[in-house]
This record gives C-alpha cells, structure tokens and sequence, in this order.
C-alpha cells in the first residue's frame, strides 16, 4: 500500500502530461502552477487533477498536471521534486507578448496580470456565468481591452443597458490611464431606443428584416400562406435596394397599391400590431437613419445597440435579425468583427417559441458554423447553457467560465467543452465574485483569474442595498 509522500514529487512516461504526490501542508490546489525538477531551468507545469489519498489516518493529494515548458524536452522523467511556482517563472513562461490582453489577476498570484491571447478571438466564445457572479461586469472589462488593445470591430447587442458607457472612461481613473481610453475609444457609438437629443435613436426598416424576417413577425408560413407570403416577396423586391423609408411608408405603399393581397398583408400587421413597434424608423422631420446604415457607412470602432428601451421581446429580435441579416449579406467583404450578444438567450433560446425565435436561431446556427471563415466571430455571454441551442454552443472554441451552482450545468459544460478538464469545470461551483476560468484559442493552457477593476463606468450594476441598513 501506498506511503504517504515526504515531500511533492513527479514522474511521467511522455514527458507532457505528469502525475504528482504531494503532503497536503504544501497547499498546492488545482489549477496552481508548479516547476518540475531542481535544475537552474525547471519545467513550468499546471496541476489539472486533484484527489486526495489516506493511509494509517495520514492524507496527502495526487493527480495528473500538463507540463507549459519552456524547458519541456518531452522525454520522461521519474520523481523529480515539484514546488509551487514563483510569479517570474510564470511571468517568462506565460509572456504573450504584444497580443496579449490583460484581464484581472491570476488566481495565488495576484502580482501577475492574468493575460490571455488576443487572437483567440478569431473564434466563437461562450462566456457562462450565473445571477451574481460578476459575469456583466467581467464583460465588460473584456469589451475595454478589446477596445484598447486590439482594432478589432465590435458589434454589441445589449438587452440590459450594461454597456451604453463603454465610450468614456471613470471619472476617478487615473489621468493618463483614462485619456489612452478615451483615445482609443472615441468612435464608440451607442444607439437607443429612446436617444438623448440630437443623437440617432436604435431603428431598423422592413427591408433590412429581409423577406424570411417580415415573414416571421407577421406568422405566414410560405405553404399555408403562399398567397400572402408571395406577394411580400414581390412587395419587398420592387421597393429597390434602400426600401421604404418608414414603417407609415411601406404599409400605404401596401394600402395604395389596389393589390388585395398586400392589403390582406397590411391588415394582418395592423391586427398583430407590428407596424405599432417602436423599432421601425418612422415619418419625422428629418431622415432616420437605421443601425445597419451607421454599421455600414459609419463604420464605428465599436456600437453598441442598446434594446433594453424595447417593450417586447419581439422588437428586440426583430433588431438582432436585422444585424444577423446584414452581416450575412456582407459577409463576403470579409471584415472581422466581434458580434457580441449579452443575455443570447433571450434572441437565441434553446427551444423557440414563434416563428421569429426560430429564424433567429436558424441565423445565429449558420453564423456559428460558417460565419468564422468570413471574419464574423461571436460572443455569446448566458446564464446557463441549455439556454442556447447545442448547435450554436457547440461551434465556440473559447469558454470564459464564472460561478455556475448547479450540477447539471456544470456537467453540460463539461461534455460541450471538452478540451477543459473537467474537474477544472467542476471547480466553477466554488468561484467567488469575479473568479473566472478561461481556456480555449485565447488561453492555451487553462487560466484560473480575478476580474480587475473596470476602466468604464458600469452601466448595469445592481440596486443599491442601503434599505438593509
């Protein structure tokens, strides 16, 4: 029977992955990193599994780890001794150099910046975080850097108003620190549906929905309905490239036209109330113009659509189709973007209800599969993950992972992101406020961090408490 370890060892037969014993006084966790060996160049490591053991009432822990390098030979090794790492070995063996993003601090080495690649975002990400775990303000934090370091595009569909603040900085930051924000922050656009004075309010036109979107919120099916459905296409293709320039337009365009069927068509949207959206542009004194045409012609840094001032779900659907749309339609342009959808599963749920969630779905799942080789990459922050359909999840190579209590979830994380051990997931029930792991394209090696402080105000934060007092 097994003795109980005197001091952290280490051996392995590929030189790559390792297993390890150690006393349990060491406090050595999962996640931590280690060297491996006693010579001037030890091996960096990461402990990746954790149990404990028990002989005559004595414990210590064992697992399994991955050799980082950069001294990694991958020729076996047997019993080498194994010491929590010091902050400059992590330092040198993490460097990522000018493509690294910092967010937050690494977990047991707070003097580190926990940095993560840049690059990773060329593919789809999942951000999964449960009601008060920070997941928002993490964020949001992440918009920031994205923002400062990289030239990346940024399309933010925001249900909550959590980001309608990303263009300035805090009022208490330091001066220096706020002003190479505001620099690279000055083409951030935020569009609402109730704008301040003088600024474009967040509207799309009938044309924009394209004919599967127009069809969906007014419930005709092309079979049951090919008469009316047919005639919408028709109707839709002989307005020209631009389309109408207002709801009041295209529905007395329907109205004139002597067409008994898009009569039957405007009557429809009238008894279901979709020409009462505030999300069309409507008739004003002057031209309004749309989210697609500031996307296109503006081309802003970043904007951020902010759909929170929508009564119904169905006007905020009606927006993210827009954009799903019109992106497809550009796709072969070929320009990266991050489009960035908080709460995706309130425009993309596992199990729509209408014909309207369903195509939103149906738009998101073709992004998801083939959007990547166009430059249209995705990040989608949830709640949970059986919020959103298998096939969109499915598709994300990142996961940036905060507290989730529930078993169940944490399971499901575990089988749909397979490339993160899972006791790794499995830790994501004990994160405290902040606490995030990151793995995937933008952290190679899995990543347990803190989320630091915001360089934005926030603009979604809780309900003050003082009433407990």
């Amino acid at each position: 029977m097994d003795a109980p370890p005197a001091t952290a060892v280490a051996w392995s037969t590929d030189g790559v992955t390792f297993e390890y014993r150690s006393p349990l006084d060491l406090g050595l966790r999962l996640g931590d990193y280690v060297t491996l060996g006693d010579g001037s160049t030890p091996m960096l490591a990461q402990l990746l599994s954790q149990r404990s053991a028990e002989r005559d009432g004595r414990l210590w822990a064992e697992g399994s780890g991955r050799v980082l390098g950069p001294s990694s030979s991958s020729a076996p090794f047997d019993r080498v001794p194994m010491a929590a790492a010091d902050a400059e070995v992590v330092r040198r063996s993490l460097d990522r150099g000018r493509t690294g993003i910092e967010l937050g601090t690494l977990r047991g080495l707070p003097e580190l910046p926990a940095v993560i690649d840049a690059r990773g975002f060329n593919r789809h990400t999942f951000l999964c975080g449960q009601s008060g775990s920070g997941k928002t303000y993490a964020l949001g934090g992440l918009l920031e850097q994205l923002i400062l370091r990289t030239r990346l595009p940024l399309l933010v569909l925001d249900p909550n108003g959590d980001h309608v603040n990303l263009g300035r900085a805090r009022d208490d930051l330091d001066e220096d620190v706020a002003a190479r924000y505001v620099a690279a922050a000055g083409d951030v656009r935020v569009l609402r549906a109730d704008p301040p004075a003088g600024t474009d309010p967040l509207r799309i036109r009938l044309k924009e929905l394209a004919t599967s979107g127009v069809a969906a919120l007014l419930q005709l099916d092309p079979i049951v309905d090919r008469r009316e459905y047919n005639a919408l296409i028709h109707g839709l293709d002989e307005i020209g490239p631009a389309g109408f320039a207002s709801i009041e337009e295209a529905f007395e365009a329907f109205r004139a036209s002597g067409d008994a069927v898009l009569e039957s068509i405007r009557m429809r949207a009238e008894n279901l109330g979709v020409d009462r959206m505030a999300a069309w542009a409507a008739l004003s004194g002057r031209p309004i113009r749309t989210i697609i045409d500031i996307w296109r012609h503006d081309r802003p840094r970043a904007l951020v659509a902010d759909t929170s001032g929508f009564e119904e779900r169905r006007e905020r659907i009606a927006v993210t189709i827009t954009v799903l749309e019109q992106l497809w339609a550009e796709r072969r342009a070929r320009r990266p973007l991050l489009l960035v959808v908080d709460e995706a599963h309130d425009v993309c749920p596992a199990e729509p209800a209408d014909p309207l969630q369903r195509l939103a779905v149906e738009l998101f799942t073709r992004i998801a599969g083939e959007g990547r080789k166009y430059g249209i990459h995705l990040l989608l922050a949830s709640q949970r993950p059986d919020k959103l359909p298998d096939n969109v999840l499915t598709q994300c190579d990142n996961l940036l992972l905060m507290r989730v209590n529930s078993a169940a979830d944490r399971a499901s994380l575990a089988t749909r992101f397979a490339f993160v051990p899972s006791e790794l997931v499995e830790l994501s029930g004990t994160f405290g406020l902040g606490e995030t792991l990151r793995a995937g394209r933008i952290a190679p090696h899995p990543q347990l961090a803190r989320t630091g402080p915001r360089v934005t105000p926030e603009g979604g934060a809780d309900i003050p408490t003082d009433w407990a007092g």
